[in-house]
């Protein structure tokens, strides 16, 4: 997810993203995390210059508010947002952000966002099992093939330790954000399931299998990381974040049950509970925030990168 996303140190206590109230095992109906607060009104959200996280996010959680049993018009929002979707997605499956990073992670336009990816291919599956459309379906499939073309190459796969990484920001040295890589793998679980495709099956077992690997590298032993970038500083999870990563361990649970995933969310879940791990956690992200300011001017390079 964007780290803008939730304000400047993200704080947990005012946007908390729980498990999907309607999530199920075996199942593309409910998504895995509750999206419904970022579904407010039937119109579409800005997508100036490419933000189809935040579209495809919208259509999630329209979709989530329709299964709720809060109108049917939530579903026909929904649809305009997989419509649009259907509109924007260019003849290699790709939807392309026209603008550059600003922040953080340093990307020239265009660039694609594996996060993006993974959940368009999700809200574009439950627009299929509830409509019918093909065009949905097929979709939803040419949407998962920058996951698997390498970053250098047009998509946005990269490689941990061997495993293969989908990448929200496809930087170079590669970003592993943690929290965009899960969204990305649903996306992949979300067709394997609701289309029944084989393709999407073995890469969701090989996603599975890269977070169980990698999992630990996200432990500082008091607190979870944002991604791996070689920033200055490490770049720890804000209390936002942090709580995410619990709810999304929790939830790939339910679709891939494994004990690692409970080991280390009940380990982020007791370090969360700490008032003074909390505390380092802070003062760390403040430290973090001043060497690697949020906002920065278009077109300034980022210190620490190559000319």
């Amino acid at each position: 997810m964007p780290p803008s996303d939730a304000g400047f140190f993200s704080s947990a206590k005012h946007l908390r993203l729980g498990l999907g109230p309607a999530l199920a095992s075996g199942s593309v109906a409910g998504y895995p995390i509750d999206l419904r607060v970022k579904a407010t009104s039937y119109a579409l959200p800005a997508t100036d210059g490419g933000d189809y996280v935040a579209l495809a996010q919208y259509g999630l959680g329209c979709f989530e508010r329709h299964l709720a049993g809060d109108g049917e018009r939530w579903l026909e929002a929904a649809a305009n947002a997989g419509h649009f979707l259907l509109e924007r997605q260019r003849p290699d499956g790709s939807w392309l952000n026209t603008r550059p990073m600003r922040h953080t992670f340093p990307l020239k336009a265009p660039w694609r966002c594996g996060m993006a990816h993974g959940q368009a291919a999700s809200l574009l599956v439950r627009l299929y099992q509830s409509s019918g459309d093909e065009r949905y379906a097929e979709a939803a499939r040419r949407g998962l093939v920058a996951l698997s073309r390498p970053s250098g190459e047009g998509g946005v796969r990269a490689t941990l330790d061997g495993q293969p990484w989908p990448e929200e920001y496809p930087t170079a040295p590669p970003s592993f954000v943690l929290n965009g890589a899960i969204f990305a793998w649903w996306g992949v679980h979300d067709v394997a399931v609701g289309l029944d495709d084989d393709h999407a099956h073995e890469a969701f077992r090989q996603g599975v299998t890269s977070l169980l690997a990698n999992l630990h590298r996200f432990d500082t032993g008091s607190w979870s990381l944002y991604s791996l970038y070689p920033h200055p500083f490490a770049g720890v999870a804000s209390s936002f974040y942090h709580a995410l990563h619990i709810s999304q361990l929790e939830a790939m649970n339910v679709l891939a049950p494994a004990p690692e995933l409970l080991r280390m969310r009940e380990r982020w879940l007791a370090y969360e509970r700490s008032p003074a791990l909390r505390a380092k956690a802070f003062a760390r992200k403040a430290l973090f925030r001043i060497v690697v300011p949020r906002n920065r001017l278009l077109g300034e390079r980022l210190p620490w990168t190559r000319p």
